[in-house]
């Protein structure tokens, strides 16, 4: 119980900072809606910066991390900082070696990269140019969010989650800044956008520098691929590149559609998935991030029964955030893209293409959260094949999906066929953790899920009558449509919120238990 409480608070203390990010990300996407729109120029930048940002997910923040908490906890138990620090000073080091050449050999292929993402851009050779220089401007910022990627790592291993949740507010602080005052001083505004990339990801590595300075890291000069530290390391990482290589290849086969369909279906795709992740991030994100280390130290530790405990709190509480949230992204989705884009280059007929694909992404909201949350359960026990294999067959449904919806539904063809992969592999990452290392489902969680779904489908209804109000238009001023729309999602909330206190929700209980401001709530 102890274990699941610290989690739930540290998760909900990283929120908040990630809350922010989100909200800086929106005016970040807004700013990137009004002045490149939602056709070549948005596309061009679109696919330059994913590049770099799919080796982050493969090399940085997601092979990295699940592999090197897991051994950094292992040295933490052991209890010998000398042996601690010189590991974690020999991982640095080496990993500058690694994103050194990954760096230089990423500028120059860059054009065979774009190529692989967009081959649809040939057709268009200034967009097509386009895209090829921004990437190669943008592509060291996979040398410093890596090493970002590590030094948060590193942190969250020692129970500091604040700082490294609170680095992606630099970069948005970084690109809407270079967005702001810069994109009237280079001849295609893109390039201001690519600039503020690479100087936020600097910044996301050096803010926390002086955090790793204070806990013993000594940032001594020492490669060595021979530790055996970093061979375990890189043991573990070499299955979770591989698996999360066919995710990456799942967002390049969805690029190709894309590109290959309307113009600006890239553009639809990017920003739906975007406010997926606004929604994500408040609390499932950070939830996500938080169990690692937790269960980690508790598979260390020997302790079964409470790391699978542990991982039903995370489900269930992941289950009563994501839920109502895919919920009202369905039922809301046109004034939502309406109020956060529609204005500038980003037109109504913008709004109604990305709100059809944002309700196809918001069917996979929890099937997302949960495999992150499942996945953090096999790398805690060091089994980083099982959900390699799980990607590997769901890499294979998506691609089929892709070819059978692109067609009917266009880009929300693709998004449908992302989340329905996703539901998949949660499904398979579940069954196979109960007969791996015991039964995740209980009564407890039955019922959990089953309050969840009532009051859900309560404030679905609710959300339905709330689309009445005659100010949600695109013909009312943004302000009219903004207080209307909160409107709707309070009363909405309001809803779920009540039925599921009134069916007895523990999960209601836990979060009102947050607020620092109750009679009674000890820290």
């Amino acid at each position: 119980m102890a274990e699941e409480r610290g989690m739930v608070r540290s998760a909900s203390a990283m929120s908040i900072t990630t809350m922010l990010s989100r909200i800086l990300g929106y005016f970040r996407d807004n700013l990137q809606a009004t002045i490149l729109g939602a056709a070549n120029v948005s596309d061009a930048f679109i696919i330059a910066y994913r590049i770099p940002n799919l080796l982050r997910r493969l090399v940085g923040e997601g092979a990295l991390t699940s592999a090197f908490v897991p051994t950094f906890s292992r040295y933490l138990k052991e209890g010998d900082p000398e042996k601690l620090w010189r590991f974690a000073n020999r991982m640095f080091f080496t990993l500058l070696v690694v994103l050194t050449g990954i760096t230089l050999l990423g500028i120059a292929f860059s054009p065979q990269l774009v190529k692989v993402l967009a081959y649809g851009f040939r057709v268009s050779p200034d967009k097509w140019e386009l895209t090829i220089q921004l990437n190669r401007l943008m592509f060291p910022y996979i040398f410093f969010i890596s090493l970002a990627a590590l030094a948060s790592g590193i942190l969250n291993s020692m129970g500091s989650f604040a700082l490294p949740a609170f680095t992606p507010v630099l970069l948005n602080l970084a690109i809407i800044a270079a967005a702001l005052f810069f994109s009237r001083s280079f001849s295609n505004p893109a390039y201001a956008f690519a600039w503020g990339v690479l100087v936020g990801g600097l910044l996301q590595f050096l803010v926390q520098v002086p955090s790793l300075i204070r806990r013993g890291m000594t940032f001594h000069p020492e490669v060595s691929f021979s530790d055996p530290g970093i061979r375990q390391v890189g043991r573990l990482m070499l299955p979770r590149i591989f698996g999360a290589g066919i995710t990456q290849i799942n967002l390049i086969v969805d690029s190709q559609f894309a590109s290959s369909l309307a113009a600006g279906s890239v553009s639809h795709l990017y920003y739906a998935g975007r406010v997926t992740e606004l929604t994500l991030g408040i609390f499932a994100i950070s939830l996500s991030t938080v169990i690692l280390p937790t269960l980690s130290r508790l598979v260390a530790e020997d302790r079964p029964e409470e790391v699978r405990q542990t991982l039903r709190t995370a489900l269930q509480l992941i289950f009563f955030i994501c839920l109502p949230a895919a919920v009202g992204l369905i039922i809301l989705r046109v004034p939502i893209i309406s109020v956060l884009f529609e204005r500038g280059k980003f037109d109504a007929e913008a709004t109604l293409f990305t709100s059809q694909v944002l309700g196809y992404y918001a069917l996979g909201l929890l099937p997302f959260a949960g495999v992150n949350i499942l996945a953090a359960a096999f790398y805690a026990h060091q089994d980083t094949r099982t959900p390699v294999k799980i990607g590997v067959l769901t890499f294979f449904v998506h691609l089929a999906l892709n070819f059978y919806l692109r067609i009917p539904l266009q880009a929300g063809g693709i998004a449908l066929s992302t989340s329905l992969s996703a539901l998949l592999d949660m499904a398979l990452l579940f069954y196979l953790f109960s007969r791996k290392w015991g039964p995740l489902w209980d009564a407890h969680l039955g019922r959990s899920l089953w309050v969840t779904s009532i009051a859900s489908l309560v404030m679905g209804g609710v959300s339905a009558l709330m689309l009445r109000l005659p100010f949600l238009g695109s013909t009312h001023s943004i302000l009219t449509r903004v207080s209307a729309l909160t409107l709707a999602i309070s009363v909405a909330g309001a809803a779920f919120f009540l039925v599921a206190w009134i069916l007895g929700s523990r999960e209601v209980k836990e979060v009102l238990a947050l607020f620092p401001f109750r009679k009674g709530n000890k820290p």
